[in-house]
C-alpha cells in the first residue's frame, strides 16, 4: 500500500485530486461489477424498481427486483416477470397466469395481483426482460427519488458540497498550521536574541 502511495505521489496531491481519484475508482469498480452482474444474470437489465401498485400485496412501490433470464420452457405459471408491452412506455411487472404452446412458440398471459383484469393479449419470450428471483423492499425508493427533478438536483448539490467543502477546511487548517509555525519561529528568534 505504501509503495502505491509513493508511486502515485499520493501525499503530494491536493485533497480534491485525491477525492476525485477515489470517486473515479469507486465508479469504475461499480460499473465493472454491474457489468459482471448483468452477464451472470443473462439480461441487459437485471435490476428494476416497482413503480406501481399493480402487484400488491406481493410487491410494493419501491421494491428493487433482481431479474434473471430464463429459457422459454423454464418459465412457469406463477412466475413474476418483467416485460415490455407495446401499450405501455415502461416495463411492466406482472405474474404469469397461463402459458400456451402455439406451434412451438410460448404465449405467456399475465395479470397484476392487484388488478381485476388480465393484461391484453399475450407476451412472447422476446418481450420478457427477466423473471423476478429476488425482491428487496424499500431500496428502490432511492431510484424513484433520483427520477424526480428535485431529487437529482439535491444529490448533485450534496455531491459537490462533499467534494468542495473539505478542500476549504483543509486550506483553513493549513493556514492555521502556518501561522502557528510562524509564531513559534518568531518566539524562538526572540528567545535567541535575548
Amino acid at each position: 500500500m505504501e509503495r502505491a502511495r509513493q508511486t502515485l505521489k499520493w501525499n503530494q496531491r491536493s485533497e480534491l485530486t485525491q477525492t476525485l481519484f477515489v470517486i473515479a475508482l469507486v465508479v469504475g469498480m461499480t460499473l465493472g461489477g454491474y457489468g459482471l452482474f448483468t452477464v451472470s444474470m443473462g439480461t441487459s437489465n437485471p435490476l428494476v424498481v416497482v413503480e406501481s401498485e399493480s402487484m400488491l400485496p406481493t410487491l410494493e412501490v419501491g421494491h428493487l427486483l433482481v431479474l434473471q433470464a430464463r429459457a422459454p420452457e423454464q418459465i412457469q405459471v406463477g412466475d413474476i416477470i418483467v416485460f415490455n408491452a407495446g401499450y405501455h412506455t415502461k416495463p411492466i411487472v406482472h405474474r404469469i397466469i397461463e402459458i400456451q404452446n402455439v406451434t412451438g412458440e410460448f404465449h405467456y398471459y399475465t395479470k397484476g395481483d392487484n388488478n381485476a383484469l388480465s393484461d391484453p393479449g399475450y407476451r412472447v419470450h422476446e418481450d420478457i426482460i427477466g423473471v423476478v428471483v429476488l425482491a428487496v423492499p424499500y431500496i428502490g425508493h432511492v431510484t424513484l427519488f433520483l427520477h424526480e427533478p428535485y431529487g437529482f438536483a439535491i444529490v448533485v448539490v450534496l455531491f459537490l458540497a462533499l467534494l468542495i467543502l473539505p478542500e476549504f477546511f483543509m486550506k483553513d487548517e493549513d493556514e492555521d498550521e502556518d501561522k502557528e509555525i510562524d509564531k513559534q519561529n518568531t518566539t524562538e528568534q526572540e528567545t535567541g536574541n535575548a
